[in-house]
């Protein structure tokens, strides 16, 4: 698993690295997830969008310049520096979510929190309770979306690690629905979930 440094090396060749990537695990239909994020946020009127772990933009620049006011939290500097070039109105905060959400966001609602390939940095307990705490920053009908690697069952993770070999990432920790919807069971949150490709899925979380 990259830190910080490992990303800061990476993204001026990050774009171009996941299009060239983009068949098989863990990229599988990249930008078919992508797309499908983007469809389930409503632009009938300005929104605003806390983008988790944005990287380079790729998921929240399109609904940037239809209009949404996008917010984003990485911990990469030099991929909140290519973010801003392609979206120079958004508002940017470096710092790792592992951490929590930085202190400016203390007073923010937002009407999506969206998060593209990079939960999958914090273990399944962490999970629940980051959700927990972004549930919190959602206005009254406010939507979560989380994109990335992601199982129904843990049967079809291992037969993904199994046709993955050497190519497989043990130090990530990837959504598995039926594991993650016991632990969030008293919550009281909607939860839906799409499976995208053989190794992403959709969590829809109100």
């Amino acid at each position: 698993m990259l830190n910080n440094k490992g990303f800061d090396t990476w993204s001026g060749e990050y774009d171009e690295s996941i299009e060239r990537h983009s068949k098989g695990y863990p990229f599988e239909a990249y930008y078919n997830v992508l797309s499908y994020v983007q469809g389930l946020v409503k632009l009938d009127e300005e929104v605003k969008i806390l983008d988790i772990g944005i990287g380079t933009g790729l998921l929240t620049k399109e609904l940037y310049k239809k209009g949404a006011k996008i917010y984003g939290i990485d911990f990469s500097k030099k991929m909140l520096e290519i973010a801003k070039i392609k979206m120079p109105e958004g508002i940017f905060y470096c710092c790792d979510f592992k951490s929590g959400l930085p202190k400016e966001l203390k007073e923010e609602k937002f009407d999506y929190i969206v998060s593209s390939y990079a939960i999958h940095h914090i273990n399944e307990d962490e999970k629940v309770e980051f959700i927990k705490e972004l549930k919190n920053r959602l206005k009254e009908k406010g939507k979560i979306i989380i994109a990335d690697v992601a199982f129904e069952t843990k049967e079809k993770m291992n037969e993904c690690k199994r046709i993955s070999g050497k190519h497989w990432d043990d130090d990530e920790y990837y959504i598995i629905l039926e594991d993650i919807k016991k632990k969030m069971n008293n919550l009281n949150l909607d939860i839906k979930y799409t499976q995208i490709s053989s190794c992403a899925g959709v969590l829809e979380i109100t």
